[in-house]
């Protein structure tokens, strides 16, 4: 038992690395689930299979820490459009994640900060961005309120709307379209986190809008291009497979516009993929 156990957390070590644990499972319960699932599944006839998964984990690990693997992955994922010559009406920002403490993520703050650069500009698009409600022991947490300061300390002469909360992208889709197309606005750029562009693009393309997706300028490991760190190269690759995941559940449902639909004509050119977009393509580098 104490060996299934011990199996167990090594392997909620393993998805955390790549950053691809749900919600609670990132913390103490996740740790004690694995643990204790580990350990009833070790006093089984199936205990041994538990070893044969750590190894294969192990290996996964080590093939992609060590090898250009997520720099070829974030190539061809990546989505980067080059805004059309009538313009947009507006910015969208995705809003990730937020902090027990009220602060945007660095991930959220990355996106905004992209964005101003869009909208800052006098008569500029308008800036829109998507709502994030959370609840903290500490108590309900939303993201509107470091929103608000950042755009001031950005000098605040963008337009801003700011649509309602949701729980997810296809929750921002729709939300942003409600907000949009009632005063005429379709033609938007979306602002994700680069390895998210492609569904999040995506999801806003089957609300009716009409989207140049813009990855966001990261600061946190991978990015665009994978630096030649294990850490790095580890999270970028467990970002795509989170996002392969969600692409295919979005697919499904059919939350996902034709042009997501129709990545298998796309050409990887710069470094970062081109797709078949009704505006036409930029390298993002």
């Amino acid at each position: 038992m104490i060996e299934g156990a011990a199996i167990g957390i090594a392997l909620w070590c393993v998805l955390f690395i790549f950053q691809l644990l749900p919600g609670k499972a990132q913390d103490t319960e996740g740790v004690f689930s694995f643990a204790i699932v580990g350990m009833g599944i070790r006093v089984t006839r199936f205990g041994s299979y538990l070893w044969v998964i750590l190894a294969l984990a192990a290996a996964l690990v080590f093939f992609v820490s060590e090898t250009s693997v997520s720099n070829g992955v974030a190539s061809r994922w990546i989505r980067c459009d080059t805004p059309p010559d009538s313009g947009i009406g507006a910015v969208i920002v995705m809003s990730a994640g937020i902090n027990p403490n009220g602060t945007m993520s660095s991930e959220a703050l990355d996106h905004l900060l992209t964005a101003l650069q869009l909208t800052g500009k006098e008569n500029g698009p308008i800036l829109v961005t998507t709502t994030v409600r959370q609840i903290f022991p500490t108590g309900a947490v939303s993201s509107e309120s470091d929103q608000a300061q950042i755009i001031s300390l950005a000098g605040g002469r963008a337009r801003w709307i700011r649509t309602r909360p949701g729980k997810s992208t296809r929750d921002e889709a729709v939300a942003a379209a409600d907000s949009l197309l009632p005063r005429g606005i379709s033609r938007v750029a979306v602002v994700a986190s680069p390895m998210h562009t492609r569904r999040a693009c995506g999801a806003f393309e089957a609300v009716g809008l009409i989207v140049t997706c813009i990855p966001a300028r990261s600061r946190s490991p991978g990015g665009t291009s994978p630096g030649p760190w294990p850490r790095d190269r580890l999270t970028v690759f467990g970002e795509w497979l989170y996002e392969l995941a969600g692409t295919t559940k979005y697919r499904m449902k059919g939350w996902l516009g034709p042009n997501s639909r129709q990545q298998s004509l796309s050409t990887s050119t710069g470094g970062v993929q081109k797709t078949v977009a009704p505006s036409r393509q930029r390298g993002c580098g």
